[in-house]
Order: C-alpha cells, then structure tokens, then sequence
C-alpha cells in the first residue's frame, strides 16, 4: 500500500521497503539513508579507533618507561663521571702540593738571598756617602717589597694560600648541568667527559711563581748593574784623582798611606767573606773594595792639600814662582811664591785645612799667616793689611786669615802666597792646577 503525499513539493524518488513484521513497505527518502551510513561508518572508524589504542596502550607504556629509564641511567653515568672528575682533580692538586711548596720554598731562598745582596749594596753605598764619593745614578732598592713568606703554607688546589703572589681574581663557579632536555640541545646526548678540562690551581699558581721568578731575574740583574756603575765611576774618579795629584809632584802613594785615620771610630775587626767565584755579582763586589779604599785615600789626600785658590773673584798673577827681576833692585832675585793682585781689603782664604803656627810682622813679608798642613806641607799669606787669625787656630779651607795690602817689601796691594814642604819653597801653580782639575770634588 502506497501512502498519499499531501504536500505541494515536487516528490523524491522513493525507495520500497517490506515490512516484515506487518509486511508492509515504506519509502525512505536517500538523504535519510546517506545520513545513516555516514554515521554507522563514524561509528564503526570509532569503534576501530578505540580498540587500536587499547591493543597499543602497553606498548606506548612500556616506550615510555624504557625512556625514562634510559635518561636515569644517563644522568647516574653524567654524574658518575663528574664525580671521577673531581676525585681525579683532587688527587692531582695534592700531588701537586708538594711540588708548589718546594718551588715556593726555592723562590723564598732566592729572594732571602736578593736581600742579603741588596744589604750589601747598601752598605756600599753609605761607605761612599761617609767617604764624600758620590755616584752619578741614583740609589734604589732593587730587591722590591717580599713577596713571599717562607714560614707561610702555600696550598695547591688554591682553598687556602698564604703567599700574597698578587691580587687575586675571584674564580666563578661552574655552570651546573642541565637535566631536562639534554638531547635536544647538545644533539649527540651525554657522554661521560666531554667538557673541557678546567685550569688547575696549581698550574695558576705555579704561572704566578714563574712570574715572579722573572722579577726576582730582574731584581739581581739590576743589583749587578748597579755594582758595575759605580765600579765605573769609581774607576773614572781614582783615574781623575791620580792625574790631578800627580800635578803636584808628590809621592801620593806614600802620603796616602800616611794619611789621618778618622777618629770616633773603631771595634771589633769582623772581615766579610765574599767568594769572588760564587758569580758575577760576588765577583763585581770583591774587586770593589780595594777600589773604594784607594779612592778614599786619595780623596782624603786631596782635602789635605792646599789645592784651593787663596783669594776669590777676580784677580791677577802679577808674578810667578822663580827667578825675575827684582821689582826694587832691579837684578836677578829668586821669588818664592806667586802675587795675586787685588783691591786692598779682599779676604785671604786658607787653602788647606791645618794648624796657624804664625800671625805676625816679619820683615819683607809684612804681615804675614803661615798654616802647617799634613804631609810636612805648610802655606804662607804675606802683605796682608790685617791679620784675623791667631797662633794656634785650626783652620779649614775657606776660613778667611787675613786682608789684602802691602805691607813689608810691596810695591802695591798684592797677596804674596807660598807653598813648602819641609821648609823648602815650591811652586804652588802645582798645587793650583790640581785643584782646578778636581773642582767640584773638593
């Protein structure tokens, strides 16, 4: 039976359906149908879906805990090996220790050894001071503040350290490693090792030892140097000193040898041993000495003979030492001294320290001063206007005697000065000479 469609729409084709029930048919439009395949299939994609992924859930299960396991046992073996690694680092600082303590050890003996130098050359150079022998280049210090203390421990791996080896920077600490995601950022996964090998505080101490090695080299090299320069200026001074003297015509050997001996001074005789042969520096040290006291003899020699000007500013040699004519007879006359002519009133200084032993009026001299030097050397002022000085008066170089004039047998102002050794007249010009040559040493 066909059921009537009472609608005014156009009709669908229909399909014939039989009951089986009431055997009777129905028409079922197509969209209908199409609907209801779509969602027995949706249904049954569902149903497959569902059923995958329980027959697959144990197997993603067990992935899952294989990876997880995998990736513990990679960060026991990461940790593991930087374990080793800090073990390995700590054995190599303690073996190291030993080593460090033994270079430091070395390097407090050098630099105990450098002061030991540098007190040396310090007492070298006070000896020159005392004796009034100047060097052209400046006294420094050439051992430099200590650096290391060797009562102080000096540890290794750098926890502790007592040895000031210079401004230290602080060390930062270590990055820790990740644990997420390791894979993925270093690509290749963890291997036991792979860092870098850090620098070892021992290796950091020992460059700052070598360091300072090289300026404990520099140190002795500038203690040797110094040494050398006033080896050479001391030569340069005694060569000086032995041609000025030699002016005079003395025997300088013998006087020097005789000279004064300074007084306010003495004590136990302690000499210092100095092996020439243990290196340069010894060797420099000991051919020193001999040196020093020469020049100290002769400087000394020096200051004891009348090698000074007796008269200051400007003046004229109107007669010379020897035979002239005589300015009042007019005939050959032998002249024991030299004139200096100058205005009445100049000041007559003492040309050598010594002893006045006359200050009067004696006869053609006038007014007269005579200073008995060392040596057997004596120097006599005449014509003087006025006498300042008295018999027995200690003088020193520069201490002003008298006056210029002209009295006694003068034919102007004048000083009329002489220069004797044991009584005899010489020609002071000797004596002037070497003066004029160690001006400024005197």
């Amino acid at each position: 039976m066909t059921l009537p469609d009472h609608t005014d729409h156009p009709r669908a084709p229909a399909l014939a359906v039989t009951g089986i029930l009431a055997r009777r048919s129905f028409a079922i439009r197509r969209s209908t149908a199409l609907l209801g395949l779509t969602l027995l299939g949706l249904t049954t994609a569902w149903s497959g879906a569902t059923t995958w992924y329980i027959l697959r859930k144990d197997d993603l299960a067990a992935r899952l805990i294989s990876r997880e396991t995998s990736r513990q046992y990679a960060y026991e073996d990461r940790i593991a090996a930087l374990r080793a690694d800090i073990d390995r680092l700590a054995s190599r600082a303690l073996l190291d220790q030993d080593g460090v303590e033994a270079r430091v050890g070395e390097i407090a003996m050098r630099q105990a050894e450098l002061e030991s130098k540098q007190a040396l050359v310090n007492a070298v150079t006070e000896t020159l001071k005392a004796n009034g022998i100047g060097v052209s280049q400046a006294v420094k210090s050439a051992s430099g503040p200590r650096l290391i203390r060797p009562e102080a421990s000096v540890r290794a791996s750098g926890v502790s350290s007592y040895a000031p080896l210079g401004p230290a920077k602080p060390t930062p600490a270590p990055d820790m490693p990740a644990l997420r995601g390791a894979e993925e950022r270093n690509g290749d996964g963890w291997q036991s090792g792979e860092l870098a090998e850090p620098v070892s505080p021992a290796q950091r101490v020992a460059e700052a030892l070598v360091q300072l090695d090289q300026a404990m080299d520099k140190s002795g090299s500038a203690q040797l140097g110094l040494l050398r320069h006033i080896d050479r200026s001391l030569g340069e001074a005694q060569k000086t000193l032995r041609s000025a003297l030699s002016e005079t015509g003395l025997d300088t050997d013998r006087l020097a040898t005789g000279s004064s001996i300074a007084k306010g001074v003495g004590g136990p005789f302690v000499p210092i041993k100095i092996d020439p042969a243990a290196g340069p520096f010894e060797a420099t040290l000991h051919s020193l000495q001999p040196r020093i006291a020469a020049v100290s003899r002769l400087r000394e020699l020096a200051g004891q003979l009348p090698l000074r000007r007796p008269i200051q500013g400007d003046f004229d040699m109107s007669s010379n030492f020897g035979y002239r004519v005589d300015p009042f007879t007019r005939g050959p006359a032998m002249h024991t001294g030299i004139d200096f002519r100058a205005e009445t009133g100049s000041p007559i200084r003492a040309t050598a320290p010594g002893k006045v032993v006359t200050a009067e009026y004696s006869g053609g001299y006038g007014n007269m001063v005579e200073v008995e030097h060392a040596g057997g050397i004596s120097t006599r002022y005449a014509h003087m206007s006025a006498i300042l000085v008295s018999v027995g008066q200690s003088v020193v170089p520069g201490t002003v005697v008298g006056r210029v004039g002209s009295t006694g047998r003068s034919t102007g102002p004048h000083l009329h000065y002489e220069t004797r050794i044991e009584g005899d007249a010489i020609d002071p010009i000797r004596f002037l000479k070497a003066g004029d040559k160690l001006a400024g040493q005197l």
